[in-house]
């Protein structure tokens, strides 16, 4: 999995400067990104599927969404259907879910987008 995140780590942090494997500093700024991965299946041979979560979160003085959603439609406009290659691997992601999620906090606006992604090669 440490090839996924070399690869994708960059592609994200294209797209937004603020962004964290698996959890965010207690001191980020809002807004930012947090993904992670779990392994689904490996058949050993030919591809592995992972799933890759892709979180946004925001904190708005007025509660307005509008700011995340747009940074979520650049995430996924980069992703979804998109091939990413490096040396020995190829992955390519396709959207599964949207999910809004609400957080604790009520100040605090998330989203969830589910991304199936399929390895070949190194993983």
């Amino acid at each position: 999995m440490k090839y996924l995140r070399e690869l994708l780590y960059p592609q994200l942090k294209a797209i937004h400067p603020r962004v964290y494997f698996q959890v965010a500093p207690e001191n980020a700024q809002f807004p930012y990104l947090v993904y992670d991965f779990t392994q689904i299946t490996n058949d050993g041979e030919e591809f592995e599927t992972v799933a890759v979560d892709v979180d946004g979160w925001d904190m708005p003085a007025d509660g307005d969404t509008t700011a995340l959603e747009t940074l979520m439609q650049t995430v996924n406009d980069a992703l979804n259907k998109k091939t990413l290659t490096a040396e020995g691997l190829a992955v390519t992601f396709y959207l599964d879910r949207k999910i809004p999620l609400v957080d604790d906090n009520p100040g605090i606006k998330r989203r969830k987008y589910i991304y199936e992604a399929r390895l070949f090669g190194r993983s």
